[in-house]
């Protein structure tokens, strides 16, 4: 069990801003968990804020990449 303001994942399927946030990070360098990526995706459909943070870290990526492209 968590202690209050824990956002540890605990069987709720909505999650906290800052939890999305932490997932959004860490997708970035591993794949989620069946469980994590299903509730992100939930909290994104329904936060616009999230969405926008999703959205850039989706840019950055794409402009690591292109980068990379360009260097080799």
């Amino acid at each position: 069990m968590s202690a209050p303001g824990d956002d540890r994942d605990d069987g709720v399927v909505m999650i906290t801003c800052r939890r999305a946030s932490v997932l959004l990070s860490r997708r970035e360098d591993l794949p989620l968990g069946r469980a994590e990526a299903m509730k992100l995706r939930v909290h994104l459909a329904l936060c616009g804020m999230c969405r926008n943070v999703a959205r850039q870290w989706a840019a950055l990526r794409l402009a690591m990449q292109r980068l990379r492209d360009r260097d080799q």
